[in-house]
């Protein structure tokens, strides 16, 4: 029997949806209301030099939506006889990354005498050729992974593959098919965060992996040097005017979530102060302590990857009371590489290398911004996955199709995170996986378990009964160092 609804019940409801509609319209796009435990929501934590708090480090989720070709970013040149010579010239012929033995100009660079980057995810470093040199190019993944910041995790994927982008990447945000809300938001609930911890999403939208079902919310930040209301007052008023007309806008929030202590009006509340914070913070000029990568010239997603990566250092470097605990990028411009891949050549098809240079550049840079105040040395992690990777031969069209299995990479500062390792069971180019893809072993989760786990004070419980239920973990790779 369904529970009647009272005309006072009614009425609330409408009021809410009405608030939720105000606040979309202010650029914060994640509120739902679900059934609630009768707690208030914890007032921002005092300001700390601890940021993020001492007992976590913050988290940066990269998804390379598309599917990303990890056979050719990290080239299996020489796992054996057999895959060396099935790679060369039986799978991809003509769309292979030559070894680093090779007499090439442009070819893979070592990292472990069995596998070797593509050469534009080493760009600038001293012996790799770097055609169209960029103040960025710093080495990149290479450096990184040479300096022992960088691990990789070979033919990781997820249990739910299905072939389909949206269907996959969507299981993917959740941490299972049949989860409730995101991972990252069920992160948070296990680890106790007030129900106000800041969780950003530096681009237009909120990923499904910061959807809420306890009623946190996220804040979208798709322009930080305009960052306020997404109603279009800049568009048709001058600067003083669209100024006085937000500051009208904001106060009528203001005084609409001032008006009871209920549910709606404490996530509001909560909501309108980590936007007044944000503001704050993104109205002060920034200058990085790396170059990022954002010109046309060299990659194909207008700059967005770089750009959002810089707002996040920003805003994690900013001192503030509500620091910034966890942020997701969702990356574009071409991954879905089905035809016209291209390879290493940047005077022909130079689309792959665009998508690789994107990448290994400005995470690079990030770190490095990062790394330049001391205060946040080995206190963050990237985490850069995608929904699958891709077939493991070429097609008729010179590109590749969806495939199984793809690196997943970590990188983090100063011992964090055990890198200048390649991890995980190498399944061999023999035998296909699902869709003819590399066969998966290892459970992308497991690497987020082990991480969480390791550096953000969860235990293996949690993992299993709140944030990746059935995961069944027990143990991780061991890549994220103990604290």
């Amino acid at each position: 029997m369904q529970p009647r609804l009272s005309r006072r019940t009614f009425l609330q409801g409408c009021t809410g949806f009405a608030a939720a509609a105000a606040m979309r319209g202010f650029g914060i796009t994640n509120l739902r209301f679900d059934a609630m435990p009768q707690t208030p929501i914890q007032a921002a934590s005092p300001n700390s030099p601890d940021q993020p708090p001492a007992n976590r480090d913050l988290l940066v989720l990269v998804f390379v939506r598309g599917g990303l070709d990890g056979l050719n970013l990290v080239v299996p040149f020489n796992t054996s006889s057999a895959d060396r010579q099935r790679y060369y010239t039986t799978l991809r012929p003509t769309l292979n990354v030559p070894a680093p033995n090779a007499s090439a100009a442009h070819k893979a660079i070592d990292l472990d005498g069995r596998f070797a980057f593509h050469p534009d995810a080493a760009r600038g470093i001293a012996g790799v050729n770097t055609p169209n040199g960029h103040a960025s190019d710093s080495g990149g993944f290479y450096e990184l992974f040479r300096r022992g910041d960088l691990a990789i995790v070979e033919a990781c994927g997820s249990p739910d593959i299905t072939g389909s982008h949206f269907d996959t990447e969507l299981y993917v945000d959740l941490g299972g098919k049949h989860n409730q809300g995101g991972w990252l938001m069920r992160y948070l609930d296990a680890a106790g965060e007030p129900e106000n911890a800041l969780a950003v999403a530096p681009q237009w939208g909120i990923p499904p992996s910061l959807l809420s079902p306890t009623g946190r919310s996220a804040v979208a930040v798709p322009d930080p040097e305009n960052f306020g209301p997404q109603w279009k007052t800049r568009a048709w008023t001058s600067h003083e005017d669209a100024s006085a007309l937000v500051a009208a806008q904001r106060a009528l929030l203001e005084q609409m979530y001032q008006r009871g202590t209920d549910f709606v009006e404490q996530v509001g509340q909560a909501a309108l102060q980590n936007y007044d914070m944000l503001r704050n913070v993104l109205e002060t000029p920034y200058t990085p302590a790396a170059t990022y990568l954002t010109a046309d010239s060299h990659i194909a997603d207008y700059g967005h990857f770089g750009h959002s990566l810089q707002t996040v250092a920003q805003i994690a470097k900013s001192s503030v009371s509500n620091p910034l605990r966890v942020a997701t990028i969702d990356v574009g411009g071409g991954y879905d590489t089905h035809d016209n891949q291209g390879g290493i050549d940047w005077n022909g098809n130079s689309r792959y290398c665009r998508l690789i240079t994107n990448l290994s550049n400005n995470v690079k840079a990030f770190c490095d911004d990062m790394n330049a105040d001391p205060a946040w040395r080995g206190r963050f992690v990237v985490v850069m996955l995608s929904e699958f990777g891709r077939v493991l031969y070429q097609n008729d069209s010179g590109g590749t199709d969806h495939g199984a299995g793809n690196v997943l990479l970590v990188a983090g500062s100063q011992g964090n995170v055990r890198g200048g390792q390649i991890y995980g069971d190498w399944p061999g180019l023999q035998n296909f996986g699902f869709n003819d893809g590399l066969p998966i072993t290892t459970d992308y989760r497991r690497v987020l378990a082990d991480l969480l786990t390791a550096r953000m004070g969860i235990a293996a419980s949690q993992i299993n009964d709140a944030i990746f239920p059935g995961l069944n973990y027990t143990a991780g790779l061991g890549i994220g160092a103990p604290r």
